[in-house]
């Protein structure tokens, strides 16, 4: 029978400890005597070293428990409209797939001296979110995003254009559908790239817009009931306000009707409009469609150029004001001042971060005269030379401008130097999308009718091909 363990251990050591108790009482009293000293002072200094082995080992071991290692935070991607990926991975290795919306999107960069990434653009604003690996949809359709970063660097490069500026913006909704920005970078090989490429233009390039706010002045006008769509205006070919002479560009009769002073693009006769409003309606009514306001879009930054108070104005500056000239605007808030007219009236602020809280829309217009300024749009395209802008298959609404440009540091206007523009949106009877494009300081002899009224057409048509609209023939022919 096996034995058990219990009885197992005393039965071996007891041999030993008889053995050694036979040793200690065959020794002298005096090493027994001794032996005991060395027991006793063993005893006390025991407690001391344990105590102090204890208070060691404490200091020196890890806690019993440690927490687990905690694994690196994915940074979050941000989106297309779709789903498609505009930006994706870590912090430290970020790609950039499709590789549009560069100067928007923006970059993570190098390490700084502050042992952070570099960042700039949405990597930059909405890092918060991005760090703590909650991703981002943006309203960017990539695909329009694409076309019009296309259209834009063909449209500056064949006009020799400094920069430009293209933006489609959804009616009714605000959401910014494209902002391109020209000239651009690649934001998976940014190392080169100066600050002009990394400007996010549409919302942060601030210029004199031209002749596209004579809309603005004329909707205005119908509104408060100063105006009949159907008056004739006096137009002269020369204007005198103040200490400055206007001048009309295009030959014309010197009477003309509402829709030919939009047209013809006359500065005279919308000057003339314009005196029906004292300085501060004529403020109001700018800044009613956004001009010199603040117009934050969650998610990033943008510029809300100026408006000088109406109480500074002299006689010429009010003039100035009525066409273009003497503010300033980004070409976002162009975008947004025309879709008072496609939205029926109401003023719908934008959108960049689907799901993001934005102002409550507010009535300008009445839808009444909303629509009497597409139909007055309308004209423009269809008896002007703005026919550049027409787009196959569908009517469209739009405005040319030509701005002369103010230099800062010169502190005057520069001769030959200007901003084209065009802003329309289509179709006329019913917008789906407002549509801005700019070129700034492009070769002399760039005409806003043929250089942006062509790259007006490129991004719209690309556009509504999207819809799926078949071209009808005679639209082909007309564009030929």
């Amino acid at each position: 029978m096996a034995l058990s363990t219990h009885t197992a251990f005393p039965r071996a050591h007891e041999p030993t400890r008889r053995v050694a108790a036979v040793r200690v009482a065959n020794r002298n009293p005096t090493e027994l005597a001794l032996r005991r000293v060395w027991l006793v002072r063993l005893g006390l200094f025991t407690p001391l070293i344990a105590a102090l082995a204890g208070f060691a080992s404490h200091q020196l071991r890890p806690a019993a428990f440690p927490a687990p290692p905690s694994e690196p935070v994915v940074r979050g991607d941000i989106l297309a409209a779709s789903g498609q990926v505009l930006a994706t991975g870590p912090v430290e290795a970020r790609s950039y797939p499709l590789g549009v919306a560069a100067p928007l999107v923006g970059f993570t960069g190098k390490v700084q001296p502050d042992g952070k990434y570099g960042l700039e653009g949405l990597e930059y604003s909405l890092d918060g979110l991005l760090a703590a690996g909650r991703d981002v949809t943006l309203t960017i359709d990539a695909t329009y995003q694409a076309a019009a970063e296309r259209h834009l660097a063909a449209s500056a490069q064949r006009y020799g254009a400094e920069s430009g500026s293209a933006v489609v913006l959804e009616a009714g909704t605000g959401r910014i559908l494209a902002a391109a920005s020209y000239p651009a970078f690649d934001a998976n090989d940014w190392a080169g790239a100066g600050r002009e490429q990394m400007l996010n233009r549409p919302f942060q390039q601030v210029y004199e817009p031209g002749s596209v706010i004579k809309p603005l002045v004329v909707a205005g006008l119908l509104e408060s009931g100063k105006l009949r769509a159907d008056e004739v205006i006096d137009a002269p070919m020369h204007l005198r306000v103040g200490e400055q002479t206007f001048r009309d560009v295009v030959s014309h009769e010197p009477r003309l009707s509402v829709a030919d002073v939009l047209a013809l693009s006359s500065n005279s006769g919308t000057i003339n409009l314009g005196m029906r409003f004292t300085h501060a309606e004529l403020h109001d009514w700018l800044m009613r469609f956004g001009i010199g306001q603040d117009l934050p879009v969650s998610g990033t930054f943008t510029s809300s150029g100026q408006l000088n108070p109406w109480y500074r104005w002299v006689p010429q500056d009010h003039a100035t004001n009525t066409i273009g000239q003497n503010h300033s605007t980004t070409a976002l808030q162009l975008a947004v001042a025309y879709s008072v007219f496609a939205n029926d009236g109401m003023f719908v602020h934008p959108v960049l971060v689907e799901g993001a809280e934005t102002p409550p829309p507010f009535r300008v217009l009445s839808p009444e005269v909303a629509r009497t300024m597409r139909s007055l749009l309308n004209h423009v395209t269809e008896a002007s030379g703005l026919r550049a802008a027409r787009v196959p298959g569908v009517d469209i609404a739009a405005k040319t401008g030509t701005a002369d440009v103010f230099d800062t540091e010169l502190g005057r206007y520069v001769p030959g130097e200007y901003t084209l523009s065009v802003a329309g949106m289509l179709p006329a009877d019913d917008p789906r999308v407002v549509v801005v494009v700019t070129l700034h300081k492009p070769d002399e002899g760039a005409t806003s009718t043929v250089a942006t009224g062509t790259l007006f057409r490129d991004v719209a048509s690309d556009v509504v091909a999207a819809w799926g609209v078949v071209p009808r023939p005679e639209a082909l022919a007309s564009t030929r």
